[in-house]
C-alpha cells in the first residue's frame, strides 16, 4: 500500500503527535540515534535521497528543476543531558553535564539513564537537604558536582551495577509532553532544538508535488550542545549556497 502523501494538508493532530514523538525521543549530544531514526522515517516519500555525514547528522535532499542554488534548512537533533561519571559506595550516581545546565534547573529533575543494553532506569536528581546547608550555601546556585541521582538503591538492593548502569551511560530529563490550555501551547523537553528539526522536515513536506528552481536539503545535525559540531560537518557535506539554521531563543514575554 502506498504511503499517504500529507504535505501541506497534513492534519494538525498528526503534527502534534509527531512533535510528541520527536520531543520525547532520547537524544543527548552524541546519542542522537532515536531522533535520527524518526527523521529518516518522517521524510520517506518526500526526499529524493537521505544520507548521513561522518559525524552522524542526517541530510534529506529534494531536487527541484535545478541543482542549484542549494538551500540548506537545519535544526539540531541533540538535547542537553548528563553522563554517568561514577557510582558511590552506597549506590548514588554522580554525573557530568552534557551541554549547559544551571544548578537551579537540574535539582529535582526526574531523569532516565539508558544502559548499554538499552534498558532505561528512572531516577531523580538530589542533593544535601537545605535544612543542613549553611546560610552562605543557601544563597548560592548549587554546583552539579554536589548533586547525585537516586535510582532507589539501598545497600545491595537495586544496586546500580546490578541494574546495568555503567560509567559513560547517557542521561536525559524525564519530562512529559502536555498540551496546555486550549491545546495551542505545548510543553515538553528538548524543544531546543526538536522544533527546528520539525521545521526542516516540514519544509520538505510543503514542497511535495511543487516545482522549485533549486535543491533543498533538510538537515538534522548532531552535537550542537557541545560545540556546534554537526553543523560544521553537515554544511561541509552539503556546501550550500544559502543556509538557514533553525533554533530557539530566550523568551522575552516572561516576568
Amino acid at each position: 500500500m502506498a504511503r499517504k502523501k500529507r504535505g501541506a494538508t497534513e492534519d494538525y493532530s498528526e503534527k502534534i503527535a509527531f512533535l510528541k514523538r520527536l520531543t520525547s525521543a532520547f537524544g543527548p549530544s552524541s546519542f542522537e540515534d532515536d531522533v535520527r531514526a524518526l527523521f529518516r522515517e518522517e521524510v520517506k516519500g518526500y526526499a529524493d535521497r537521505v544520507t548521513t555525514c561522518g559525524l552522524g547528522s542526517i541530510i534529506a535532499a529534494k531536487k527541484g528543476t535545478a541543482d542549484s542554488p542549494k538551500i540548506m534548512v537545519a535544526g539540531h537533533m541533540d538535547e542537553v543531558g548528563f553522563m554517568v561519571r561514577g557510582i558511590t559506595s552506597n549506590g548514588y550516581i554522580k554525573f557530568n553535564p552534557i551541554g549547559g545546565w544551571w544548578g537551579h534547573v537540574a535539582l529535582g529533575q526526574k531523569v532516565v539513564i539508558r544502559t548499554r543494553e538499552g534498558k532505561e532506569i528512572i531516577g531523580v536528581i538530589g542533593a544535601k537537604a537545605p535544612h543542613v546547608l549553611s546560610p552562605e550555601e543557601r544563597k548560592k546556585v548549587m554546583d552539579l558536582d554536589k548533586m547525585f541521582i537516586d535510582v532507589g538503591s539501598y545497600n545491595d538492593y537495586n544496586a546500580p551495577e546490578k541494574l546495568g548502569i555503567r560509567i559513560g551511560d547517557p542521561i536525559v530529563p524525564l519530562s512529559e509532553f502536555y498540551e496546555l490550555g486550549d491545546g495551542k501551547m505545548l510543553m515538553a523537553k528538548a524543544w531546543d532544538d526538536r522544533i527546528g528539526v520539525a521545521v526542516a522536515i516540514d519544509v520538505l513536506k510543503e514542497l511535495h508535488g511543487k516545482s522549485h528552481p533549486n535543491t533543498v536539503f533538510a538537515v538534522g545535525t548532531v552535537q550542537e550542545e557541545v560545540g556546534l559540531r554537526g553543523a560544521g560537518t553537515s554544511a561541509n557535506e552539503v556546501n550550500p549556497d544559502v543556509a538557514f539554521a533553525i533554533d530557539v531563543t530566550i523568551a522575552a514575554d516572561t516576568p
